[in-house]
């Protein structure tokens, strides 16, 4: 039986409110999608359990701001792509890794403390690896939308309205900045996204008050950034697409947010490359790849797509280690702070 044909529509409803609130209460939830708190939560813990579904948490705006973001393709040996791809999952600085088509052969999101680090990465880590011949590296310079902003759009809009948390002040803080304590609730966070305060202050060792209030702050301020993903295999979009395009620099903060805003597209960043924009979409099938760029083509005329690659296989999204159908089988933290090849000690198994 494949992993499609034991998920239903309620299930798809479910995950899809979960990632409009990834930590909104069951009672919330379950109201939202027409079933009891308990049917909810039951139903959610099968799918975790099987890893068909999973809410993570990674760092936000502070990342954005302060650290380096970057893109980077490794062009590989073919025979030693799997072995790559497996040895790079366990880097904590690496928060996702793609085998794609096209010009390279494997895409690595990483997070890093700085340039000097993502200098390290390249000399220390991937330039050593047997089988890599070559790296690529893209810098973000400003995310329009990325993956914890998208849904599978299985709830109507009142729907979404139900579950997502009104918004709270906290005063003039816009640009925050992780205090003293709040990396290791980022890392517990990152292996359950929806952690209960009283858990959380087990793992980190702090009051379940503080827990509360601080996690509070950071999902406020966007420090933390909760997402709920579901397994390539059951999902409606099973097709990962990314576009390398140019747009005039006059034009740019226009047309990133308005790409942003389709609803095919999962991520739309600027970057520090021969081209200035990637945008990464979500789609069901292989043609609609290319319905898909033709909607760009025709939106925005001053966007000129200069390459597009399609995901063969992913082994690690965010933090979680996937197998072949997609799955999450594995936590790695992502951990910014670390040195370059550093592996990520505190892995662990997410189901038997």
């Amino acid at each position: 039986m494949t992993d499609s044909a034991i998920i239903d529509e309620v299930d798809l409803a479910l995950v899809s409110a979960l990632q409009n609130a990834p930590r909104a209460p069951w009672a919330v939830i379950g109201k939202a999608i027409e079933v009891s708190a308990v049917t909810a939560a039951r139903r959610w813990e099968r799918l975790r359990t099987l890893g068909l579904a999973w809410v993570t948490a990674y760092g936000g705006s502070f990342v954005h701001r302060h650290h380096c973001v970057a893109f980077i393709g490794l062009d590989c040996e073919p025979g030693r792509v799997p072995d790559i791809a497996a040895e790079l999952a366990l880097q904590p600085q690496i928060a996702s890794v793609e085998h794609t088509s096209g010009r390279q052969d494997l895409l690595l999101s990483v997070m890093l403390d700085g340039l000097s680090d993502l200098s390290r990465l390249h000399t220390n880590v991937l330039g050593r690896l047997p089988g890599v011949r070559a790296v690529h590296s893209e810098i973000v310079t400003r995310f329009f939308t990325e993956g914890s902003r998208w849904d599978l759009r299985a709830i109507s809009r009142e729907q979404r309205d139900a579950v997502r948390p009104q918004a709270v002040s906290y005063g003039t803080d816009t640009d925050p900045v992780p205090a003293a304590g709040d990396r290791e609730l980022l890392l517990a966070l990152g292996a359950d996204g929806r952690m209960s305060y009283g858990e959380l202050a087990r793992c980190t060792g702090m009051s379940e008050s503080t827990a509360r209030r601080r996690v509070s702050r950071l999902l406020a301020t966007r420090t933390v950034v909760p997402r709920c993903e579901l397994a390539d295999s059951c999902s409606p979009y099973p097709v990962f697409v990314t576009y390398r395009a140019n747009v005039p620099s006059d034009a740019l903060a226009r047309v990133g947010p308005s790409l942003a805003a389709l609803p095919e597209v999962r991520m739309c960043a600027a970057t520090t490359s021969q081209h200035n924009l990637v945008v990464n979409g979500w789609v069901r099938s292989i043609p609609d790849t290319l319905r898909l760029e033709s909607q760009l083509a025709e939106r925005f005329p001053e966007l000129s797509v200069v390459d597009r690659s399609l995901t063969l296989a992913n082994t690690k999204r965010m933090g979680w280690i996937l197998d072949g159908a997609g799955r999450a089988v594995r936590h790695v933290p992502i951990d910014l702070w670390q040195e370059p090849g550093a592996t990520g000690a505190t892995a662990r198994p997410t189901r038997p």
